[in-house]
């Protein structure tokens, strides 16, 4: 699930506009092929006329990982590479650090269809380029829809401001990292005092975590849109839907006292 090895060239190319679209066609084909490849992980090129090549994955450990070789990058990037998507076995269908710091590189949407040998999943997107989806009701995928990725869509959506993507591995909150501290500072975020808050401002909760793992934006109202995750489910949770709701249930965990903080976007302040 992590990397793309040889093919990894920082040579950005034509970014298709729907690459969902443009492999609709393609579907079955690839998750026949995510069953016959496994228990290693397969890899798909998607180029601007619409094709989508199945390559070999030369990783020398290809139950964890892929690599596309050189020619293969070099020959899609000459008919315009749109998109890449590669299969995790036995692995939810959510990109991995990995994966994110891959897509980002390439700088075109990525896919991933989980399979078990027997059966696989419908491809999930990321990356810019892909379509956002409506910012309610929509499930959670770590790396893909989560608490994060909500801000980050309604930053763009509702204030045309562009945050970075920040590669996140799952429950990085439990091994070491600090990512939301971290990035708001380096985005142009300062903390506000809990009197000055105003709509739009952005929430960070601790909840069960060394460090602030959880984050929403302040609405009208008293009320608050995030995207929780049900404590005992794993990186893809279908039934896990971002809310609006009242932010009063969410205030003892935004407390300063309990690691929480209000945040404020100043431009030209990162």
């Amino acid at each position: 699930m992590d990397g793309l090895g040889g093919g990894a060239v920082a040579d950005h190319a034509p970014l298709c506009r729907n690459p969902c679209a443009a492999l609709h066609q393609h579907a079955e084909t690839v998750r026949a092929g995510a069953i016959a490849a496994y228990p290693h992980e397969a890899v798909w090129l998607l180029t601007a006329d619409g094709a989508c090549r199945q390559v070999d994955n030369i990783h020398p450990s290809p139950r964890e990982s892929f690599s596309v070789s050189k020619h293969d990058m070099a020959t899609a990037r000459a008919c315009g590479l749109a998109g890449i998507v590669h299969s995790h076995p036995d692995y939810p269908a959510c990109p991995s650090e990995q994966d994110m710091r891959g897509q980002l590189a390439t700088a075109v949407p990525w896919g991933i269809v989980a399979t078990d040998g027997q059966a696989a999943t419908d491809i999930t997107w990321w990356g810019d380029g892909t379509e956002r989806p409506a910012l309610e009701d929509r499930p959670f995928v770590h790396g893909v829809t989560d608490c994060y990725s909500l801000i980050r869509d309604y930053y763009a959506l509702e204030r045309g401001i562009d945050l970075i993507e920040i590669p996140r591995a799952w429950l990085w909150w439990q091994d070491g990292g600090d990512l939301y501290r971290e990035f708001f500072a380096q985005a142009g975020f300062r903390q506000i005092l809990h009197a000055e808050a105003e709509p739009g401002d952005a929430w960070l909760a601790q909840i069960r975590s060394p460090v602030p793992n959880h984050g929403g934006i302040l609405l009208e109202r008293g009320e608050c849109l995030h995207h929780p995750m049900t404590r005992s489910g794993g990186p893809v949770q279908p039934r896990a839907l971002s809310k609006r709701e009242p932010l009063n249930r969410w205030l003892p965990h935004i407390a300063q006292d309990r690691g929480g903080m209000i945040l404020r976007y100043v431009p030209n302040s990162a």
